[in-house]
């Protein structure tokens, strides 16, 4: 039976990467190491989930699809888990139909760009997927190899992620203190964690703002995130980058927060996760952190310049 599923979802055709990929460039492997569900599991409960939601999607709302959503990226981890340790890569280079039927499901039921990735390890007879979910005219989604290339319209930042993680939320407004604002909400993978559930994600949060009052933008930004003025910045051991950090004990939750030096705005990286997640998916904060590239003005010209290299003069 377990032989019989197998090949019944892996279905191969050709797809196209670029020749010099390398997978999860840039990103490291180890929090993959530990896959929330075992691959059988994820086989057969990708199947089950997929008929359930075949049946109860248009009974879901915004806030009720929070729950599949989640645990649809859980199955999602914990394949590209799998993929790695047999295969030394996180998205074939043939269509895969496991990931078609998860990715089938991502952005209606609400994440960003996912319909991107479907149609690179779709099958040639299944319809393309356009944008459901629109992304804000000053950003800008792609896809390459196996990332994400997130960017500002205007040329002012841009990362990449490897495209299993959540992208649930882009917002650019105008802040209660007066400044626009561009923020991302993305969710890095599953893995085990110490709350009851035993397994969560972590929160990546990127925010930008053309302000230069960046005083002004970094006591805002920590009152809401509850960190308070008497908390100091540690190094993340990334050339000048420091951190704010802070434990809820309550509630479990670890909470990191670190600005970017920039001549062009005012910038912010937000880390959140649950115990045992938090820790297992540091590394990836700290990946993240070296990808992000924002534009630095320079007397001659700009430039677009890893922040982990960056250095306010």
């Amino acid at each position: 039976m377990k032989k019989f599923v197998f090949v019944v979802f892996l279905l191969i055709t050709c797809n196209t990467f670029a020749s010099d990929y390398k997978a999860m460039d840039g990103y490291s492997s180890s929090p993959l190491e530990e896959p929330v569900f075992e691959y059988a599991k994820v086989i057969v409960d990708t199947t089950a989930f997929n008929n359930w939601l075949n049946a109860n999607y248009s009974k879901l709302d915004a806030q009720s699809m929070k729950g599949p959503r989640e645990h649809l990226y859980y199955l999602l981890s914990s394949y590209v888990s799998e993929l790695y340790k047999r295969d030394g890569v996180i998205l074939p280079k043939e269509n895969d139909l496991v990931l078609e039927t998860m990715l089938s499901w991502s952005e209606r039921l609400g994440v960003y760009g996912a319909h991107l990735f479907y149609n690179k390890i779709k099958r040639p007879d299944s319809t393309a997927m356009p944008e459901l979910m629109k992304v804000p005219e000053g950003i800008k989604i792609s896809a390459f190899n196996d990332m994400y290339e997130v960017k500002s319209k205007n040329g002012g930042w841009e990362f990449k992620i490897p495209y299993y993680f959540m992208i649930g939320g882009i917002n650019e407004f105008e802040a209660t203190n007066g400044m626009h604002t561009q923020l991302l909400i993305i969710s890095t993978g599953a893995v085990r964690d110490k709350t009851e559930a035993g397994r969560s994600q972590s929160t990546l949060m990127f925010v930008h703002s053309p302000s230069k009052k960046t005083d002004e933008f970094k006591s805002y930004w920590l009152s809401q995130f509850n960190i308070g003025s008497d908390i100091k910045p540690t190094s993340l051991g990334l050339n000048s980058l420091e951190s704010f950090y802070l434990y809820d004990r309550r509630a479990r939750l670890h909470k990191e927060v670190a600005f970017l030096p920039s001549h062009k705005g005012s910038y912010l990286v937000a880390y959140l996760g649950m115990d045992g997640a938090f820790q297992v998916n540091k590394q990836h904060y700290l990946d993240f952190l070296s990808q992000v590239n924002i534009e630095k003005e320079t007397a001659a010209n700009k430039s677009m310049q890893s922040t982990a290299n960056a250095s306010a003069d």
